[in-house]
């Protein structure tokens, strides 16, 4: 964000939270939870846990339209800014510091990395629990290069442990990356959310990184706004929704 854009959003901030209130307040006294809910998230988020919230919505709440459009954490604190999105899943590996004064933030997960190996990979074969990043350091790597936050930290990661990735396929989503590595030539590292329909695929075999590398998924909202029915009521969701993708 440029200078005069902070100072822009510094002036307008307290405006528009006082607007909130004042509509939250308006919204308690108004019945059971009803209007228009706009949620997004990012890829793995938006296909594990924001599925179960908007079915648990659908049945406890019928009086919230929801709505939902897939964004990475930096565009989804844009929107949630701009008043276009309501609730924006966002990552630890975000900055988010020029947003801290408009909006607030949510606990929602404690996501684990996890290598994905194809199951006649020579460690998978080994009958390893665990794998550590340093052991991938000769391996042919497989990425989704539209995760730029999340492939920059992986980056890093691998940095620290003593190596650079040598990337063999730069996909453009966690499908394509997936049916790379179920060739045998690529391994990756993906979040634990990302992962989860695989522990059905006999293609595939997951293993946890070790020393553990995680990642702290949020629930943000425009500062006063959670108090809205609406809003405390998809928060709710999606923390029952994060607690079934654990279990």
């Amino acid at each position: 964000m440029t200078t005069k854009g902070q100072q822009l959003l510094d002036r307008v901030t307290p405006l528009l939270q006082l607007a909130d209130r004042i509509e939250a307040e308006l919204d308690e006294k108004d019945g059971p939870p009803a209007g228009e809910l706009r949620l997004a998230a990012f890829g793995s988020v938006a296909t594990s846990i924001v599925p179960r919230a908007l079915g648990y919505l659908h049945k406890t709440h019928p009086l919230i339209d929801a709505s939902f459009v897939e964004l990475e954490p930096t565009e989804g604190l844009k929107a949630t800014v701009a008043k276009q999105v309501d609730i924006a899943i966002v990552d630890d590996y975000t900055d988010a510091n020029a947003y801290q004064q408009a909006l607030e933030f949510h606990p929602l997960y404690v996501d684990a990395l996890n290598a994905i190996l194809s199951s006649d990979h020579r460690f998978a074969k080994a009958d390893l629990t665990s794998i550590e990043l340093k052991d991938l350091s000769n391996e042919k790597w497989a990425i989704n290069q539209t995760a730029v936050a999340y492939q920059q930290n992986l980056t890093n990661a691998c940095l620290a442990a003593g190596f650079e990735m040598k990337i063999g396929c730069s996909a453009r989503n966690i499908s394509a990356t997936l049916e790379m590595v179920r060739t045998g030539q690529f391994v990756t590292v993906l979040p634990g959310l990302a992962v989860q329909p695989l522990d059905k695929d006999p293609d595939f075999r997951v293993l946890p990184i070790t020393p553990a590398l995680h990642r702290h998924i949020f629930s943000a909202v425009p500062k006063g706004t959670s108090r809205r029915p609406v809003v405390a009521a998809a928060l709710a969701a999606l923390e029952r929704a994060a607690l079934n993708c654990r279990l």
